[in-house]
């Protein structure tokens, strides 16, 4: 019994190992004649042996050594032969037929030359090939080779390793014919990712006829900076002719700017349509007897419309319309705001908004405009040219890695400056150095990355890898500060933000006596105020300046009890902001459209270690 189960175990090894195993190399034969321009003839003979049957066998042998790109010509079978794919790193095809299997024995015959020029060694001259590449995917029972020079090798300086990637062990046996210009040997039993490589040291100069390699790309390096240079001195000349802005004078003023609702302000001030504007528009609606107030309990509130808006622009009368039209087009609760279609609203509202800003109060000078476009187009230029020049001779997979670590720069750069655009007169200090420090880190980050590719994988030298560093972080970083800056505000947008910045100043600096008087002649003047105050995000600052100062209650409030308290307003114009804007509109559309007032816009080698080789299989 324990006999049988041995013997059912072994069998069942058997056939798992069978199994796993599909296909072997019977023989792998290579003959190839070398070239005095460093090109080689190759012929080779593989006898396949299917146990299941396949279409036929496949070949990848690489094209690059290092820096060096290699060719493959003239190639030819004696099967039906199609080429895979030629990439920068391999060549890959296959031999036999979709429409054919074939089983047991099989002879393929393939021919080619590998030609590779100019080893850039400038200290002696070798041939460094992988007979049998890595990358076979089944056992090679026997391989067998012969090399032919065209003049005689030195046998001490011959050397052949064998085994998995990186192994340095020989591997295999040869002679040297009588004339020194023959290599023949064999060897026995690799296995699947095993590698025979042969290498042969010579005296420079052995390969008289290659053709020099010269290698452009400092030339270009330099070319590529000199033109850089060129393109940022006239991007900065036309800032300065065009792109300067006018003097900004802010003078406190006490009046709301000049024919400006707190929407207008809003956008204005920071670019961005968003709810805190419709919050502030409903205090100011307010304020101007268009609706009242009704707070019944916690977020219980009710909105109703005493007269249509007159004189109102478009995207303001659409507003207020479709914001009563939430309810019954006179009165409107928190509750039908949440399952209405404000938000779609406020989208059609927001380009309304752009709309408006056009012609005579277009934001941006036209001639400005069409100057910046300049650095928009030398950005992504700049950044080609440093990594078309510093990739030349490598591989073209790191030109389209250092392009694509530019063009996000570049666009990082763009994004950076829009929002202090966005911010400059209403966002807070602390945002606007956090964003100067995120930029100095993405630039630090940036130009360790690129030095590390040029260094490491590029193979530069530590200096010109910096200077590569340096320019594609710094050149389309400037071009996208200056794609932004060069759209000088227009006559239009410098006297609305100025009149904006001197009502800011009025609202935080005003002293309480000065603010009791004006009280005094205008009791409601609090309300008349605090829609813009919303707006601006100062609210608060403009509710503790009343401390000490007695106000009228609010005229369109209704409430638990009768309240008096600047404070309490500010607290409400929150409690509505959170509970019935963000809670009604944020719910049903995330997300904000934003519009900026400057945009429209030497050993025995080792095993695997040489040219040539490759792998294959079956298919």
């Amino acid at each position: 019994m324990r006999k049988s189960l041995l013997c059912v175990l072994l069998l069942c090894l058997v056939l798992a190992g069978l199994g796993a195993q599909e296909y072997v190399f019977e023989h792998y034969d290579l003959h190839m004649d070398i070239s005095l321009d460093n090109s080689y003839d190759i012929q080779e003979r593989i006898v396949a042996n299917f146990f299941v049957p396949r279409h036929g066998i496949f070949r990848e042998i690489p094209v690059k050594f290092g820096s060096v790109k290699t060719r493959v010509e003239n190639l030819a079978s004696s099967e039906p032969i199609a080429q895979d794919s030629t990439s920068s790193g391999w060549v890959t095809f296959r031999l036999g037929s979709a429409d054919t299997l074939v089983s047991g024995l099989k002879e393929y015959r393939l021919s080619y030359t590998y030609r590779i020029g100019d080893d850039r060694n400038p200290e002696y001259d070798e041939l460094y090939f992988n007979l049998v590449g890595e990358g076979w995917q089944a056992p090679i029972k026997e391989c067998t080779f012969t090399v032919t020079f065209p003049r005689p090798i030195e046998a001490n300086r011959v050397f052949l390793t064998g085994g998995r990637y990186g192994s340095t062990a020989q591997r295999g046996t040869y002679e040297i014919s009588a004339d020194g210009r023959t290599i023949s040997g064999a060897a026995h039993d690799l296995k699947a990712g095993e590698a025979l490589t042969l290498r042969v040291e010579m005296d420079e100069g052995y390969f008289s006829e290659v053709t020099p390699f010269v290698d452009y790309t400092i030339a270009l390096t330099v070319g590529s900076l000199a033109l850089i240079a060129l393109m940022i001195f006239h991007a900065l000349t036309l800032f300065s002719r065009y792109g300067r802005e006018e003097v900004f004078v802010a003078v406190v003023r006490y009046e709301a700017p000049t024919g400006l609702s707190p929407l207008e302000v809003g956008y204005l001030a920071d670019g961005v349509v968003d709810n805190k504007d419709l919050t502030s528009m409903l205090f100011y609606w307010a304020d101007k007897g268009y609706l009242t107030i009704e707070e019944r309990g916690k977020r219980e509130f009710i909105f109703t419309k005493n007269a249509d808006l007159v004189g109102a622009p478009a995207h303001e009368n659409k507003l207020f319309v479709d914001f009563f039209a939430a309810g019954d087009g006179t009165t409107v609760t928190l509750k039908q705001l949440e399952k209405g279609k404000l938000a779609a609203s406020m989208t059609k509202v927001k380009e309304m908004v752009r709309t408006y800003f056009k012609g005579q109060r277009r934001l941006t000078d036209a001639t400005a405009e069409r100057k910046r476009t300049f650095a928009l187009l030398y950005g992504p230029v700049s950044v080609l040219l440093v990594a078309i020049a510093s990739t030349i001779s490598a591989d073209d997979g790191y030109l389209v890695i250092l392009a694509l670590i530019g063009f996000f720069n570049f666009a990082m750069a763009l994004l950076f400056a829009y929002r202090l655009e966005q911010t400059w007169l209403v966002g807070s200090k602390v945002k606007r150095l956090f964003k100067y420090v995120a930029s100095a880190l993405l630039l630090i980050m940036i130009v360790g990355s690129v030095w590390f590719i040029s260094f490491e994988a590029l193979g530069h030298g530590p200096l010109y890898s910096l200077v590569v560093a340096l320019a594609l972080a710094l050149s389309p970083f400037l071009f996208g500060i200056l794609a932004i800056v060069t759209a000088k505000r227009s006559s239009y947008a410098q006297r609305a933000l100025e009149e904006i910045a001197g009502y800011m100043e009025f609202i935080k600096a005003v002293e309480k006596p000065r603010l009791a008087l004006m009280v005094e002649s205008d009791p409601q003047l609090f309300y008349h105020v605090l829609g813009y105050a919303i707006v601006l995000g100062l609210e608060s600052v403009w509710a503790k300046k009343f401390k000490g100062i007695a106000i009228e209650q609010a005229s369109w409030y209704t409430g638990p009890r009768p309240i008096a308290d600047a404070l309490f307003y500010s607290a409400l114009s929150s409690r509505i902001h959170s509970s019935v804007m963000e809670k009604a509109i944020y719910t049903q559309a995330s997300g904000t459209t934003r519009s900026p007032i400057r945009s429209s816009f030497g050993s025995s080698g080792f095993s695997g270690g040489g040219f040539g080789g490759g792998g294959g299989g079956a298919w």
